[in-house]
C-alpha cells in the first residue's frame, strides 16, 4: 500500500528553483533514507511531505488520516527563548486527487511559541510521560528547562514527543546529530521494531546502511530511487554512472565520426559541383554523392536529438594535509592521567595510561559528557592534569580543529579567515576553498552566515596550510555531507602523522581509524582494530557473559579483560534500550508484561555487573 505519492513536485525560493518535476512515493512498511549534498533541498523535501510547506507546483498525495511524526533538524528548533513544539492538523495545502487528503494528525517540531521554562514533562504530557524513560530520559531531568538540556538529550526529547501519538508515517531529519554511538545504536533498534513507516535524512552512513529498505538521492533538483540500504545504493550507483559513461563515451565516438564523415563529403561534393560544369558523368557522380551526404547528415541529426545522459560532473571535494617535519618515536605518553574540573566531583579520567606513535589513527569513542572533548583540550595544552604524567613531544606540529572553529572572525568571508590564519595569499585561499566545495559567492560572504558545515571547512582549511605532526580532532565530521566526509576520510588516511579524533561517525572510524579508545566513567580501554571489530568484541562479550552466567548460576566466572567487561556493559545496555523502544509500541497486556519482567531481569544483570 502506497502511503503518500509526490507527483511532479517542484518549489523555489526567491525565483530560484530548489525542486523540479519531482515523482516518488513512500510504500506502507518501508525505510527510505534521503541523501544529497548540503543545500540540496533534503529538508524542503520532507517539510512538503509533512504539509509544513506548500510546494509552488504538482500534488502530494496522502493515505487519508494519515498520522505524521516530524522532528526537522535541532537547529530548527529555538529552545533558547522558545522552542517550538506542537501537535495538531499540518496545513492544508494543495487539492489533492484518488481519495486522498493532507494529514490530519501530524506531530511535528516547530512552528510555535514555548517559554524557555517548559520541562519535557509539560511539552509531551503527563499521558505519555514513560516515552521520556523510554527514550532515555531519567526522571530527574523530566522537570528541567529544556533549555537547561544537553544537545543529545534535546534529541531524545524530540523523538519522543513525535512518536508519542503513535504516528503511521516518521519523518526524521538528521535524527543522529547530536547522538553519542549508543544512542544512536538505540535509535537504530527503535526504528527497526517500530510498527509503521519511517523517512529520514541523514549523512550517517552507517545509520542508513542499518535502517533503510530505500535510498532516495536529491540533486541537481531531482529525487531519484534506488533499492536496498547505503551500502547497495553506493554499488548500484557506481554501477549506473559506469554503464552512463559506456553510453555517453559510445555516443560521442559515432557522433564524432559522423561529423567528420558528413565534413568530408560535403567538401567533396562541393569540389565536385563546381569541377563538373556541364559534364553530366560528373554531375551525376556529384549528386550520387549529395544524396549519401544528406543521408549521413540525416543520421547525425538523429543521433543528436537522442542524446544520451551525461554522467553528471562532479566537481570532486579535495582536502590535502602536509606532513610535519620533525621525525620522533612517540607523539604523546601518559601515566596515570587524572583530571577533574572541581575538587570533590567525580574525575573526568582517571587513571589512564597510553602512547601515541606517528602515524598512529585513533577514534575516541564514549557517551556525550564523558569527556572525550576534555581529553583533546588536554592534548592541545588547554588544560592541566590533576594527577599523573601528560607529556606531549615539544618538538611536534599540532593542529586543533575546535580552536580554529573558535578562533575563527564571523564578521571576516571565508577567504580573508584562511588568508589571516595561513599567511596565504586571498586567490590562493580562495582556491582552496574551492576544492573544499565552497562557492564563489560563499568565499566572500561574512562567515556567520555560513551553514555550520562550511564553517567546518573553512576550518579544515586552515588545517591543511600547516605542515602538523598529530591533528586532533573533535567531531570533525557534524555538519558534513557524504561527500565531503569521504575527502576527509581519504586525507586523513593518507596522512602520515598521528591522528586523535573524538567521533560518533561509525563509518568514518571503520575508513580511517586503526584503534579505538573508549571512555566512560572515567574508565578509558584501548581496543585495537576498527569499529567492526570492536563491535565484534561486544557480542563476543556478551555471549561469553551469557555462557558464563548459565555456568555459575547468575555470576560470570571471572572478570576477564576490562575490555570484555565494558563490552558486557555496552550488550546489556544496547538489550534494554531496544526492550524499552518495543515496550512503547505493545498493546497487548501479556507481551507488555514479558518485556517489562525481562526488562527488570537485564537490569539486575547490569547491576550486578557493576556491583562486582
Amino acid at each position: 500500500m502506497v502511503l503518500l505519492w509526490l507527483r511532479n513536485i517542484g518549489i523555489s525560493f526567491q525565483g530560484i528553483p530548489v525542486l523540479e518535476d519531482v515523482d516518488a512515493f513512500v510504500s506502507q512498511g518501508s525505510r527510505v533514507g534521503v541523501i544529497g549534498p548540503n543545500g540540496s533541498g533534503k529538508s524542503t523535501l520532507l517539510k512538503i511531505i509533512t504539509g509544513c510547506v506548500k510546494p509552488t507546483q504538482g500534488v502530494v498525495e496522502r493515505a487519508k488520516t494519515l498520522r505524521i511524526g516530524y522532528v526537522p533538524p535541532q537547529e530548527d528548533v529555538m529552545f533558547q527563548g522558545g522552542p517550538t513544539l506542537e501537535s495538531g492538523p499540518a496545513p492544508q495545502d494543495e487539492p489533492t486527487t484518488l481519495g486522498r487528503q493532507a494529514p490530519q494528525d501530524v506531530t511535528t517540531v516547530g512552528g510555535g511559541t514555548v517559554s524557555p521554562d517548559r520541562t519535557p514533562l509539560d511539552l509531551i504530557g503527563p499521558e505519555h510521560s514513560g516515552m521520556l524513560g523510554r527514550f532515555g530520559l531519567s526522571r530527574r531531568l523530566w522537570d528541567q528547562p529544556v533549555s537547561a538540556l544537553s544537545g543529545g538529550e534535546r534529541a531524545r526529547l524530540l523523538l519522543a514527543v513525535a512518536i508519542a501519538n503513535t504516528p503511521e508515517l516518521l519523518v526524521l531529519d538528521e535524527p543522529t546529530n547530536h547522538m553519542d554511538i549508543g544512542a544512536v545504536e538505540a535509535l537504530e533498534t527503535l526504528i527497526k521494531g517500530f510498527p509503521g513507516t519511517v523517512l529520514i535524512a541523514s549523512h550517517d552512513r552507517y545509520f542508513l546502511d542499518s535502517v533503510c529498505s530505500e535510498i532516495w538521492r536529491v540533486e541537481n533538483r531531482r529525487v531519484k530511487a534506488y533499492k536496498g540500504n547505503y551500502s547497495a545504493y553506493v554499488e548500484a550507483r557506481r554501477v549506473e554512472e559506469a554503464s552512463l559513461a559506456r553510453e555517453y563515451s559510445k555516443w560521442r565516438t559515432s557522433v564524432d565520426r559522423l561529423a567528420v564523415e558528413v565534413r568530408a563529403r560535403q567538401q567533396w561534393y562541393d569540389k565536385a559541383h563546381r569541377d563538373a560544369g556541364k559534364n553530366d558523368y560528373l554531375r551525376r557522380r556529384a549528386k550520387k554523392h549529395a544524396r549519401q551526404f544528406k543521408a549521413k547528415q540525416k543520421k547525425l541529426d538523429k543521433l543528436l536529438e537522442d542524446r544520451p545522459e551525461k554522467p553528471p560532473a562532479v566537481k570532486p571535494v579535495t582536502i590535502k594535509l602536509q606532513e610535519g617535519s620533525y621525525r620522533t618515536k612517540t607523539i604523546l605518553r601518559a601515566r596515570d592521567l587524572s583530571f577533574r574540573y572541581e575538587t570533590g566531583t567525580s574525575p573526568i579520567i582517571a587513571d589512564a595510561t597510553f602512547a601515541v606513535s606517528p602515524g598512529e589513527k585513533i577514534a575516541l569513542v564514549g557517551p556525550n559528557g564523558c569527556g572525550k572533548t576534555t581529553m583533546i583540550r588536554l592534548f592541545a595544552g588547554e588544560l592541566i592534569p590533576e594527577a599523573g604524567g601528560l607529556w606531549v613531544n615539544p618538538n611536534i606540529q599540532a593542529g586543533y580543529l575546535a580552536q580554529m572553529l573558535d578562533h575563527l572572525d564571523l564578521s571576516r568571508s571565508a577567504a580573508d579567515n584562511v588568508s589571516l590564519h595561513t599567511g596565504r595569499t586571498i586567490p590562493e585561499a580562495r582556491r582552496l576553498l574551492g576544492y573544499l566545495g565552497i562557492s564563489k559567492q560563499a568565499q566572500i560572504m561574512p562567515l556567520g552566515k555560513l551553514s555550520a558545515g562550511q564553517r567546518t571547512k573553512v576550518a579544515l582549511a586552515c588545517l591543511t596550510f600547516a605542515p602538523f605532526d598529530l591533528l586532533l580532532l573533535d567531531e570533525p565530521t557534524n555538519h558534513l555531507d557524504v561527500t565531503a566526509r569521504e575527502a576527509a576520510e581519504e586525507a586523513l588516511a593518507a596522512f602520515p602523522g598521528a591522528v586523535i579524533v573524538a567521533t560518533h561517525d561509525r563509518f568514518f572510524i571503520d575508513k580511517v581509524c586503526g584503534s579505538i579508545w573508549h571512555l566512560e566513567k572515567g574508565k578509558l580501554h584501548i581496543y585495537e582494530g576498527s569499529y567492526a571489530e570492536f563491535r565484534a568484541r561486544v557480542e563476543a562479550g556478551k555471549q561469553r557473559y551469557c555462557a558464563d552466567e548459565e555456568d555459575t548460576g547468575g555470576t560470570p566466572a571471572g572478570p576477564g579483560l576490562p575490555g570484555d567487561r565494558k563490552a558486557v556493559e555496552l550488550a546489556l545496555r544496547t538489550k534494554l534500550a531496544y526492550i524499552a523502544s518495543r515496550l512503547g509500541f505493545v498493546d497487548d497486556e501479556a507481551e507488555k508484561l514479558r518485556l517489562e519482567s525481562e526488562y527488570e531481569e537485564t537490569l539486575a544483570k547490569l547491576r550486578r555487573l557493576e556491583r562486582d
